[in-house]
Protein backbone atom coordinates (compact mmCIF):
# COMPACT_ATOMS: atom_id res chain seq x y z
CA UNK A 1 0.00 0.00 0.00
CA UNK A 2 1.02 3.68 -0.51
CA UNK A 3 -0.70 6.72 0.24
CA UNK A 4 -1.56 9.85 -2.40
CA UNK A 5 0.97 11.99 -1.27
CA UNK A 6 3.76 9.85 -3.46
CA UNK A 7 1.88 10.66 -6.40
CA UNK A 8 3.44 13.64 -8.49
CA UNK A 9 2.76 15.40 -11.57
CA UNK A 10 4.94 14.30 -14.37
CA UNK A 11 6.10 16.17 -17.42
CA UNK A 12 8.61 14.36 -20.12
CA UNK A 13 10.66 15.99 -22.37
CA UNK A 14 8.72 14.44 -25.58
CA UNK A 15 5.48 15.13 -24.35
CA UNK A 16 3.60 18.27 -23.95
CA UNK A 17 1.22 17.32 -21.21
CA UNK A 18 1.28 16.77 -17.73
CA UNK A 19 1.01 12.64 -16.32
CA UNK A 20 0.07 11.49 -13.30
CA UNK A 21 0.38 7.47 -13.18
CA UNK A 22 0.25 5.17 -10.20
CA UNK A 23 -0.96 1.63 -9.33
CA UNK A 24 -4.50 3.03 -7.80
CA UNK A 25 -5.01 -0.57 -6.41
CA UNK A 26 -1.95 0.22 -4.03
CA UNK A 27 -4.24 2.84 -2.36
CA UNK A 28 -5.22 1.77 0.97
CA UNK A 29 -9.31 2.89 0.41
CA UNK A 30 -8.82 1.38 -3.03
CA UNK A 31 -7.20 -2.72 -1.67
CA UNK A 32 -9.74 -5.57 -2.32
CA UNK A 33 -11.61 -7.63 -4.00
CA UNK A 34 -13.58 -4.78 -5.27
CA UNK A 35 -11.31 -2.46 -7.39
CA UNK A 36 -9.74 -5.55 -9.14
CA UNK A 37 -8.35 -3.10 -11.88
CA UNK A 38 -7.38 0.46 -12.03
CA UNK A 39 -10.40 0.21 -15.31
CA UNK A 40 -12.44 -0.08 -11.82
CA UNK A 41 -11.23 2.32 -10.02
CA UNK A 42 -11.46 4.87 -12.90
CA UNK A 43 -15.21 4.20 -13.51
CA UNK A 44 -15.28 4.88 -9.58
CA UNK A 45 -13.23 8.12 -9.89
CA UNK A 46 -15.10 8.97 -12.48
CA UNK A 47 -18.55 8.54 -11.21
CA UNK A 48 -17.85 10.63 -7.99
CA UNK A 49 -16.57 13.31 -10.05
CA UNK A 50 -13.17 12.79 -8.75
CA UNK A 51 -11.32 12.41 -12.45
CA UNK A 52 -13.67 14.69 -14.88
CA UNK A 53 -15.00 13.84 -17.68
CA UNK A 54 -13.02 16.01 -20.19
CA UNK A 55 -9.69 14.68 -18.80
CA UNK A 56 -7.81 12.23 -21.07
CA UNK A 57 -6.37 8.78 -19.36
CA UNK A 58 -5.67 5.55 -20.66
CA UNK A 59 -5.06 3.65 -18.13
CA UNK A 60 -4.05 -0.13 -17.80
CA UNK A 61 -5.30 -2.98 -16.18
CA UNK A 62 -1.91 -2.39 -13.59
CA UNK A 63 -1.52 1.01 -13.96
CA UNK A 64 -3.68 4.32 -14.22
CA UNK A 65 -2.28 6.86 -16.46
CA UNK A 66 -4.53 10.44 -16.99
CA UNK A 67 -3.03 13.35 -18.83
CA UNK A 68 -2.91 16.81 -18.39
CA UNK A 69 -2.84 20.39 -20.19
CA UNK A 70 -1.04 21.63 -17.54
CA UNK A 71 0.52 20.76 -13.71
CA UNK A 72 -1.69 23.25 -12.21
CA UNK A 73 -4.97 21.02 -13.71
CA UNK A 74 -2.45 18.12 -12.83
CA UNK A 75 -2.17 18.54 -9.22
CA UNK A 76 -5.57 19.30 -8.63
CA UNK A 77 -6.37 16.55 -10.01
CA UNK A 78 -4.16 14.87 -7.39
CA UNK A 79 -5.64 17.32 -4.59
CA UNK A 80 -9.01 15.96 -5.27
CA UNK A 81 -7.89 12.58 -5.17
CA UNK A 82 -6.10 12.64 -1.88
CA UNK A 83 -9.37 14.38 -0.06
CA UNK A 84 -11.42 11.57 -1.95
CA UNK A 85 -9.10 9.28 -0.08
CA UNK A 86 -8.81 10.86 2.89
CA UNK A 87 -12.97 10.78 3.19
CA UNK A 88 -13.16 7.14 2.71
CA UNK A 89 -10.82 6.11 4.87
CA UNK A 90 -12.83 8.06 7.84
CA UNK A 91 -15.91 6.41 6.36
CA UNK A 92 -13.92 3.28 5.90
CA UNK A 93 -13.32 3.27 10.21
CA UNK A 94 -16.56 4.73 11.09
CA UNK A 95 -18.32 1.12 9.83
Amino acid sequence: MYTVDKIKAIKYDWDNKWTVTADLRGLETFTGDKYDSNYDIVDKLKEDGILKANTDEDSEYCQFFAYFKTKQSAESFIKRLSNYVEKRKQLMASL
